[in-house]
């Protein structure tokens, strides 16, 4: 089935009004391969946004060399906005961690390397054509599957970045309190995990 099919929202943003309050802006650098980066974002007004990203949403990359097609879940609570480089996918029908990761397959990647427009550095992908792509919406079981595998992945490599901050900080500790200490806190560390 095409995508299309089964979209409820296709919309790619537009340039956003900057302000000093207002909602996070997602940009292409920010939509990574499976996960969307959410943190020093810059704020922009919602007024006139042709779409709002919610949780449950995925994002793709609709322009750049080297980033374009690259397709995430939105898994933040917080809402945000689009530029119009991003593209908004939104279905009640597929779970968006098992979309984000077909889309970024290979058979995802190659439909979507048919679909880039434009030449020398100007390549972008449109909404139609992210419709277009025939999609397999593999049942429940499968959905689930590929979901957790992707999120315990995360996981362990948020736990990964923990245990190397604390390994920083163990050496620190060493330095200044001696080993004992430094050992301890990473005995407290371990036990926190």
């Amino acid at each position: 089935m095409e995508l299309g099919s089964i979209l409820t929202t296709n919309a790619r943003g537009r340039q956003p009004q900057y302000a000093d309050d207002g909602l996070p802006v997602i940009n292409s650098k920010h939509v990574r391969t499976n996960r969307v980066i959410l943190g020093e974002n810059r704020t922009a007004v919602e007024a006139g946004s042709p779409v709002i990203i919610e949780k449950g949403d995925v994002l793709v990359n609709g322009t750049g060399v080297g980033t374009i097609g690259r397709a995430a879940a939105y898994l933040h609570d917080q809402r945000a906005l689009p530029d119009n480089h991003v593209t908004v996918l939104r279905s009640k029908e597929v779970d968006p961690i098992y979309l984000s990761g077909f889309l970024n397959s290979p058979l995802g990647q190659l439909q979507i390397e048919r679909h880039i427009k434009g030449s020398s550095g100007q390549i972008e992908l449109y909404p139609t054509d992210i419709a277009k792509i025939v999609f397999w919406d593999a049942p429940d079981g499968i959905q689930t599957k590929v979901r957790d595998a992707i999120l315990s992945a995360f996981a362990e490599e948020r736990r990964a970045h923990e245990l190397l901050e604390a390994a920083k900080r163990a050496v620190e500790i060493a330095i200044e309190e001696g080993e004992p200490a430094a050992f301890e806190f990473l005995d407290r560390v371990e036990g926190e995990g």
